[in-house]
């Protein structure tokens, strides 16, 4: 494992043990969670994970403390600092994932409509349809409709589950534009019918 993935680790062991504590106090609660969000602010500068990898290594908790504008003796004693300054960098992580995560398609937007294409590939994960982790979206660009098609497991049997659902999109960020799909979600089981469906749904919703 390398450093970055030890530290982001760390991090989210941080998070798991902070707000399960803190739950149980609800003063306490809400004093971490407004610390780790005046930590989480303070590190908005930081581009990507692998500098907040560094900034993580090289800053103390006072130093992150005081920049946040926070003294040492006002915060409540029971609160546990380390695991508030974990928790913080969790959050920044996450939130520079999620930026990234759009950048990469808004970039995939443009390009295809550079190209003169009708729909483009928003999201796609796993080598393979067959096995989790796989997921697939294609959105049409005149639309925002789109076609999400998803392989998990049974938790039962353990064998996969290919789901199928249609969505609606802003075609100009890919950003959800509806919490009602365009077509309701269903579950396969059979790999074949669910490619065949899957094809059949694209035809119908993204080329025309």
């Amino acid at each position: 494992m390398s450093e970055r993935d030890e530290v982001v680790r760390r991090w989210r062991r941080g998070e798991e043990l902070l707000y399960p504590v803190a739950t149980v106090r609800p003063d306490l609660y809400q004093a971490s969670s407004r610390l780790v969000r005046s930590l989480a602010d303070i590190l908005e500068g930081v581009p990507d994970v692998d500098a907040l990898v560094a900034t993580y290594r090289s800053t103390d908790l006072d130093a992150d403390l005081a920049t946040a504008g926070v003294e040492r003796s006002t915060v409540p004693p029971d609160v546990q600092l380390d695991l508030v300054r974990d928790s913080a960098y969790a959050l920044r992580a996450r939130e520079l994932a999620a930026r990234e995560a759009t950048d990469q398609t808004l970039g995939r937007i443009v390009r295809a409509r550079n190209a003169g294409e009708r729909t483009v590939t928003i999201w796609a994960e796993g080598a393979s349809d067959r096995w989790p982790p796989y997921r697939r979206v294609e959105m049409s660009l005149a639309t925002g409709r789109a076609v999400s098609e998803s392989t998990t497991l049974d938790a039962d049997t353990m064998e996969p589950i290919y789901v199928l659902e249609a969505i609606e999109l802003d075609p100009a960020s890919g950003e959800s534009a509806s919490d009602d799909p365009i077509v309701p979600r269903r579950e396969f089981t059979d790999h074949e019918a669910w490619r065949s469906a899957a094809d059949e749904l694209r035809q119908a919703l993204l080329k025309d």
